[in-house]
């Protein structure tokens, strides 16, 4: 008995047996103001009676205790009810439910199979602790979604909708792969990618509602390091639905977009080529762009000032296009066969020649690849360099393509084409000096 009492196993079960309980019940007690009202000791030991019960039945295989403890718990959520509704005439439901799941994620914690070392807490204890924090994060923030519902609109519902079917549905059904001739084309990337456009189109749509004249400076920084020609198709999309009426702010927002590209493809770049080798010949494009990018924001910012004082409005917007994510698709999946192509066939070269056009579909998979394949030691530094260089490059002139591909009657193109052209010439020059050895790749 003793050595039952000290087991490690059954004293870290009690700990989580009443704190995912009393984490629950902590937030019940912040928020209520009676002194009848339940709190962290209720919830922590009503969830622990749980964790009891069943880790009696896993140890004696007998199920009384268990039953006697469900039998417990349902009288005692059932006389919380009754109380609140008919003593007390209070509304809601919130603390009886979340009562209950106390015992619930109690019982878990009991019923888990014990950890194999070095872990300490089975999968059971875990998901248990998960959904604990979780409930705990939506009863606190209940004031902040009490406000975020009531100005949802039945568009917007159902836009997200849409996206959570496209999504959970679809997932399972999509292949990882298919075989196209010779060529392995990864079609769960392509479906990926357009679940992530349309995802960062809704993201657009909200930042631009709770922000105004700074939502899209947020959406295209933030989604770039997703997937920049995503996001700059999302934006060219937008802008044609506001009737181009803020094109100054639109162009701002595409070279936000590159900026964070740029800096994730060198992030990449040292994080699979741990020899700091690649980054090194990296830097300079990246310098070169980056310090570009910020010269042409604060020209564009000052060239907007009578833009900025007009508030930005998402009246005749949809949050949800199905158009630039069919657009994305198509142009993402035609460079992308050109580029394995190149890849199966051409050897070294073909990673450079990939680099080139990949990097009008999804400039960090060229990068990621190329810093593999030079990490792995299958390519030359030569080659590595001038696929993540070239990538990049093209990724900053692809917006072009992009933005023509959603808008071509706006002078939105001209803005996103001139930035592109400022950004990547000192980069075009930096590759022609490697091109001709007066760089030395060592």
């Amino acid at each position: 008995m003793q050595e039952i009492l000290l087991s490690p196993d059954l004293v870290i079960r009690c700990l989580i047996g009443f704190a995912v309980g009393g984490l629950i019940g902590l937030e019940r007690q912040k928020r209520m103001t009676e002194e009848s009202s339940i709190g962290v000791r209720s919830f922590g030991l009503h969830s622990l009676f749980g964790m009891l019960g069943a880790y009696t039945y896993t140890v004696t295989a007998n199920p009384v205790v268990l039953v006697y403890s469900i039998a417990i718990s349902t009288i005692l959520v059932m006389t919380h009810i009754i109380y609140k509704i008919f003593r007390t005439m209070r509304k809601g439901m919130t603390t009886s439910i979340v009562f209950a799941l106390s015992f619930v994620l109690g019982t878990l914690v009991g019923l888990d199979e014990a950890p194999v070392a070095p872990q300490i807490i089975g999968p059971l204890s875990v998901l248990s602790m998960t959904v604990s924090f979780l409930v705990f994060l939506v009863l606190s923030f209940k004031q902040e979604l009490s406000e975020a519902v009531q100005v949802i609109t039945r568009e917007e519902m159902i836009s997200a909708v849409e996206l959570g079917v496209l999504i959970l549905f679809l997932w399972p059904l999509v292949p990882q792969t298919i075989q196209i001739g010779p060529i392995l084309f990864p079609l769960f990337q392509t479906y990926l990618l357009i679940v992530i456009l349309l995802g960062i189109s809704f993201a657009n749509y909200i930042l631009v509602k709770k922000y105004k004249n700074r939502g899209p400076y947020f959406f295209g920084f933030f989604g770039g390091f997703a997937n920049s020609e995503a996001t700059v198709s999302s934006l060219t999309d937008f802008h044609v639905q506001t009737e181009s009426r803020y094109t100054g702010r639109i162009s701002l927002s595409v070279i936000f977009a590159n900026l964070a590209m740029v800096l994730r493809n060198g992030f990449i770049i040292v994080l699979l080529d741990r020899e700091l080798r690649l980054i090194q010949y990296f830097l300079v494009p990246l310098v070169i762009l980056f310090i570009m990018g910020i010269v042409r924001m604060f020209y564009e910012r000052r060239e907007n000032e009578d833009e900025e004082e007009q508030e930005m409005s998402v009246r005749f917007v949809s949050p949800f296009e199905f158009g630039a994510a069919v657009r994305f698709a198509v142009i993402f999946t035609a460079v992308s066969l050109a580029s394995l192509f190149l890849q199966e066939y051409f050897s070294e070269w073909g990673l450079v020649a990939a680099g080139f056009i990949g990097g009008f579909a999804s400039a960090g998979a060229v990068v990621a690849v190329a810093s593999q394949a030079f990490a792995a030691g299958t390519v030359s530094l030569s080659s590595a360099v001038f696929a993540v260089t070239i990538a990049t490059t093209t990724s900053v002139f692809n917006k072009i393509i992009y933005a023509a591909a959603g808008d071509r009657e706006s002078n939105l193109v001209k803005r996103v084409a001139r930035d592109a052209i400022l950004m990547g010439t000192g980069v075009v020059i930096y590759l022609i000096l490697l091109g001709l050895g007066f760089i030395p790749l060592v």
